[in-house]
């Protein structure tokens, strides 16, 4: 296998800047995904980031779309038909504005999931949600960034067709991924000070496990390829459960690019939904 350039995106819509997006890179290869790099980036500074090295996929954790029961009412709120694809809706939405659209789903009242969301037992919550996680600014900023990224380098699934030499750009949810190995897939976010030694404890268990897939679990998870990283990068992961998840991002971006078998092809539902809505590209049994 030729080496592959392989990130993950834990995505922040907090307006600090710059925010809690982090990036992590690694690079696949027959010896598994190594990752090189984690570091946080800001979502601002997130494009560049990804542009200005040749990658093969990305990975990130945020929604890429709204569920189709508000894209109808929006698509009625702005007295237009119905949205035919993703960058129909994504001009309409940028057309409103980010407080435009805050405004609007507050409007709306309710929290839909997607269909992706709501699929076979998955953790996700509703790209509306506005309580603690709110995800309402950040799935905004995330379809504006997908929105932004060069066509000629980038192609966003399921939305557009593969181009050869592009670089693949999928929706993750490391929690999911988490669940699908059987490990813990709470406890490990800092909320407050006086529980980082424990949430940091939890994080050490978490990535150690995942270093040790192969070597405990090889049988059972054959297909997915093996993962390292350096003490120094251990320590940076530990210390940030936004570090982690972008790792987790970019992991299961590389199972992605591995064995999509081990992925649910959305195309293969007939839910014409999710072209619009988007899907999770999450490691499932169900296949």
């Amino acid at each position: 296998m030729a080496e592959k350039l392989i990130f993950g995106v834990d995505f922040s819509g907090a307006s600090v800047v710059p925010n809690n997006t982090w990036l992590a890179s690694g690079r696949l290869s027959n010896l598994g995904l190594e990752i090189v790099d984690v570091k946080k980036v800001g979502s601002l500074g997130l494009k560049d980031e990804l542009t200005k090295h040749k990658g093969y996929a990305v990975g990130i954790d945020s929604p890429f779309s709204l569920p189709a029961e508000f894209l109808h009412y929006m698509a009625r709120s702005q007295q237009r038909a119905q949205y035919q694809s993703f960058q129909e809706m994504a001009e309409a939405l940028f057309h409103i504005g980010q407080a435009g659209f805050i405004e609007l789903a507050k409007e709306f009242k309710r929290e839909p999931k997607r269909v992706t969301d709501k699929w076979k037992g998955s953790l996700a919550i509703s790209p509306l949600h506005r309580g603690n996680p709110s995800m309402v600014q950040m799935t905004y900023q995330c379809i504006q960034l997908l929105a932004m990224l060069p066509p000629d380098h980038f192609y966003t699934l399921p939305f557009q067709s593969e181009t050869e030499g592009g670089c693949a750009v999928i929706e993750v949810y490391p929690r999911d991924t988490l669940h699908y190995f059987q490990l813990k897939e709470t406890g490990y976010k800092s909320k407050d000070k006086k529980d980082e030694p424990q949430v940091t404890s939890v994080r050490h268990e978490i990535v150690q496990d995942l270093l040790e897939i192969k070597e405990k679990r090889g049988l059972t998870f054959r297909n997915v390829p093996k993962m390292s990283m350096n003490k120094s990068m251990l320590a940076s992961v530990i210390n940030s459960d936004h570090a982690l998840d972008a790792v987790i991002a970019c992991y299961t971006t590389a199972m992605f690019a591995e064995a999509k078998e081990l992925f649910v092809d959305p195309f293969s539902l007939n839910d014409l939904d999710v072209l619009l809505e988007g899907w999770i590209y999450r490691p499932s049994n169900e296949n």
